[in-house]
């Protein structure tokens, strides 16, 4: 990433600049670059007066350093808009996101399967379910996303399909998509069983970081409609 940066940060530079710059080897420095021109970065190198190494920002976009959830959230998105409909360029967008994924630093790549096992995605909801869907509060997305990926719990008051109203505090495990509506699949603190909360249904949600969890993979599966339909993000 510090290589990357100084490329960015300079016209042209050369091998033995860099090496002084990072405190490496010039042997470290070759070698970096030709890990980031495997990642897809448009390095150029010319030797002589006048030449050096440069990145040939018109040929493409330089590599972004994106987080985990970011990288989960445009794979998600490219998932749904994928099986919504045959939109141009979806096999582009699919083919993009692969090589992002492919060039993450292995504990990266790792947390985001783990985040991308929790998310299950179908079908889009029938025609009955959207009639009778609602929006979620406003701030459910920011404070579901926290407590989500944090491993904390969440804390919200529920109305049932029978109307029952409830205050609960769970531990959000899974999430479960069901295009426009999705679902969060916990366990309940309180009674200790695997519950679904439809998310137009919760009401001024907060996080609760005295509660912690570990994701349950037992619990999200037994949870999860059956159908070859239904898979996880991570494939």
């Amino acid at each position: 990433m510090e290589l990357a940066d100084l490329l960015r940060g300079s016209d042209a530079t050369t091998v033995g600049t860099l090496a002084a710059q990072l405190e490496v080897s010039p042997r470290t420095v070759l070698r970096d670059l030709a890990t980031l021109r495997e990642r897809g970065m448009p390095i150029s190198g010319e030797a002589g007066p006048g030449g050096g190494i440069r990145l040939e920002r018109e040929r493409g976009v330089a590599a972004v350093h994106l987080a985990v959830t970011e990288v989960v959230a445009l794979w998600l998105a490219a998932r749904l808009s994928r099986e919504a409909s045959d939109l141009p360029w979806g096999e582009a967008a699919t083919s993009a996101l692969s090589k992002l994924l492919a060039s993450l630093p292995p504990a990266k790549a790792s947390d985001m399967r783990v985040l991308c096992r929790r998310v299950i995605v179908g079908p889009p909801s029938s025609s009955t379910i959207r009639a009778g869907a609602g929006l979620p509060p406003p701030e459910l997305l920011r404070i579901f996303e926290e407590a989500f990926s944090g491993g904390f719990g969440l804390a919200f008051h529920y109305r049932d399909r029978e109307g029952r109203e409830t205050n609960r505090k769970i531990e959000p495990h899974g999430l479960l998509v069901n295009t426009p509506v999705w679902y969060v699949l916990a366990r309940d603190v309180e009674k200790g069983e695997p519950r679904m909360f439809r998310m137009d249904r919760i009401a001024r949600p907060r996080v609760v970081r005295r509660i912690e969890f570990r994701p349950d993979f037992e619990l999200i599966r037994s949870q999860i409609p059956e159908g070859p339909e239904w898979r996880s993000l991570a494939g």
